[in-house]
């Protein structure tokens, strides 16, 4: 079956920032801050390793203002400000992706996880795997949709489906939202209903089942707990649009052309630009366009063979002591002697 994972770029992105930055300002020659790229290129590669997409793509926030700012005015309005040196890889994350190459993609006035849920429900011929550290995502987990919410560090990966998230919180899929409608968001300034946090909220849901059944009963629901809910109901009711990912985006791409392609030498081109030279790789497969590497354990039958493509030319004393490859601009010594 096919697979497409779907990265939450922004959580990714702000993670691995802070899973790099205690660890010292990581900077290229020229100056470029470069943790936040360094960490999610770690986490990008785990992910790949471990779930080896056939599809792939990367949603980001633009930025702008959202339909939930419409609603809600407030939304996100407690979140402190960005750090300018995390702010400064915004863009540069972005030539990272385009260097991989992958697809990236954001749609002004939605969020990622409104890209991510859409996709995901378009996605009934795909097993689908969300990467991501935002829990409001659990939200998304179906039969063919699997959530990898990256936990501590930059490679722990816990993968959340049905059972999981039954086993953790005793709760579906479509009761994520009900939950956090109930007990509010502080990270995203959904307001919830005042004095009921997560374990009364899920109380409330194993004892009534959805958001809408306990406010058809909101009237049997004693003490404070059933003042609370009957007083704030419009407040409550606006956090559950708040918090429901969005699946409907305009979407103008087909998923096919997400087909995953193995890193060819412009990524490595991207990790020498900016002094990740710890992140160069030898395993990028080669296109026809790019230098053809040989290997010297190979010696004349392989040399012999390429020398209608390539200039060769042998140094030859009763055995093969070097080779020198002239092709285009690429240049190259190859020996097995040791120079005196």
């Amino acid at each position: 079956m096919k697979k497409l994972l779907l990265i939450d770029g922004n959580s990714m992105l702000f993670r691995a920032y802070y899973g790099t930055i205690q660890r010292g300002t990581m900077q290229s020659s020229t100056g470029v801050t470069t943790n936040a790229v360094y960490g999610f290129s770690t986490m990008l590669n785990k992910a790949i390793g471990m779930i080896e997409p056939t599809h792939i793509l990367v949603a980001f926030d633009t930025g702008d203002k959202t339909f939930r700012h419409k609603m809600y005015d407030n939304y996100k309005g407690t979140r402190k400000e960005v750090d300018p040196d995390l702010v400064s890889q915004f863009q540069l994350v972005r030539e990272f992706i385009d260097a991989f190459p992958m697809i990236r993609y954001e749609v002004s006035g939605y969020e990622a996880d409104d890209i991510i849920g859409t996709i995901s429900r378009n996605a009934s011929d795909f097993r689908v795997e969300i990467l991501t550290s935002d829990r409001d995502m659990l939200q998304l987990i179906d039969d063919h949709v699997d959530v990898l919410l990256m936990k501590r560090g930059l490679t722990e990966i816990k993968i959340m489906n049905k059972r999981e998230l039954q086993l953790e919180m005793g709760i579906a899929p479509t009761q994520v939202v009900d939950v956090k409608a109930l007990m509010g968001d502080a990270s995203d300034n959904i307001p919830g209903v005042p004095s009921i946090g997560e374990k009364t909220a899920l109380k409330l849901i194993h004892q009534y089942g959805t958001f809408e059944n306990i406010y058809a009963n909101k009237e049997e629901v004693k003490g404070k707990m059933g003042e609370k809910l009957r007083e704030f109901e419009d407040q409550a009711r606006l956090s559950h649009d708040l918090a429901s990912i969005f699946c409907d985006v305009p979407i103008n791409f087909d998923l096919e052309s997400l087909a995953y392609q193995m890193p060819n030498e412009t990524l490595n081109a991207f990790y020498r630009k900016y002094d990740m030279n710890s992140l160069i790789t030898n395993q990028i497969e080669q296109t026809p366009e790019s230098k053809e590497i040989l290997k010297i354990s190979d010696f004349s039958d392989v040399f012999l063979k390429q020398s209608n493509s390539l200039n060769l030319e042998f140094n030859k004393k009763n055995e093969l002591l070097g080779v020198y490859i002239a092709n285009g601009e690429n240049l190259a010594y190859l020996s097995d002697i040791e120079m005196k």
